[in-house]
């Protein structure tokens, strides 16, 4: 008795296909005729599935009359199909009355190129994150090029440090201290002995007109002389003193030297030996 219902439906169920070789991606569509329950397409599709079915009824509401069904389809995966696996009666019945409805899914593209059209593994080069990094590295950029300008023309703009003061002249005192400090540890030689003396005759002299006195007369006269006598006295005391020289204070090889500051040193043409 079953098995005679489901003869007699099969029968009473015609398809009318419009074009059963489909391209992959592209919408076909399938017209049939059921005078059984009510049909669905499956209602657990999504989109890794391999087809993805809709069903629309295209008669009236009676349902002891034989309904037009258009099956619309459209396949990701090259292949041929069975419609009728993903249809439904309206009480989540399998339609297993039906007839099959056999399609092809067919593939323009190159073999192995690849077959799913909605998943994407691969992340987009260009995702929200990335546009944003691009973005920070942009403004980033823009901020960094005037300072580094600005920095740079500073530093090329920077006054050089002023160049160190030359080091003072060399004096009068400066060209007398060695032989008066060699005069009073009793190490100067006769030469420098003979130096020093002319050093302070030709400086005294030019002062107080000795320039015109014999060399014997004009060394005694700076003995005599307050000012002048000073530093000849002493020279001649820790020359010819024989238990030796009394080591000088700084202070007061300090204060012999004094009126000798300030004055160039004296070049000797001749030294007396």
């Amino acid at each position: 008795m079953i098995g005679a219902y489901f003869i007699s439906a099969i029968l009473a169920t015609t398809i009318v296909a419009d074009d059963n070789a489909t391209p992959r991606g592209i919408t076909g569509s399938v017209t049939i005729s059921h005078s059984g329950d009510p049909l669905q397409a499956k209602l657990d599709q999504d989109l890794s599935s391999p087809l993805l079915v809709r069903v629309t009824d295209l008669s009236g509401t009676d349902p002891t009359s034989e309904h037009r069904y258009r099956i619309d389809y459209i396949g990701a995966v090259a292949g041929s199909f069975d419609l009728r696996s993903m249809i439904t009666h309206r009480d989540g019945t399998p339609a297993t009355e039906i007839a099959p409805i056999p399609v092809k899914i067919v593939s323009e593209l190159p073999e192995k190129f690849g077959s799913d059209l909605f998943i994407v593994s691969a992340k987009p080069l260009f995702a929200r994150s990335y546009y944003r990094v691009i973005l920070g590295l942009i403004a980033a950029i823009w901020i960094a090029i005037p300072i580094f300008v600005f920095v740079r023309r500073a530093i090329r703009n920077r006054p050089a440090p002023p160049a160190p003061p030359p080091p003072p002249a060399p004096t009068l005192a400066d060209q007398l201290r060695p032989l008066v400090e060699g005069a009073m540890n009793q190490g100067l030689s006769v030469p420098d002995q003979a130096r020093l003396e002319l050093l302070l005759m030709a400086f005294w002299s030019e002062r107080r007109n000795f320039s015109a006195l014999q060399p014997a007369e004009a060394i005694e006269k700076l003995r005599n002389d307050p000012e002048a006598s000073t530093l000849l006295l002493a020279v001649e005391r820790w020359l010819h003193s024989r238990a030796g020289a009394t080591p000088q204070p700084e202070k007061d090889l300090a204060q012999l030297l004094d009126p000798f500051r300030g004055h160039d040193p004296i070049t000797l043409v001749e030294v007396a030996q």
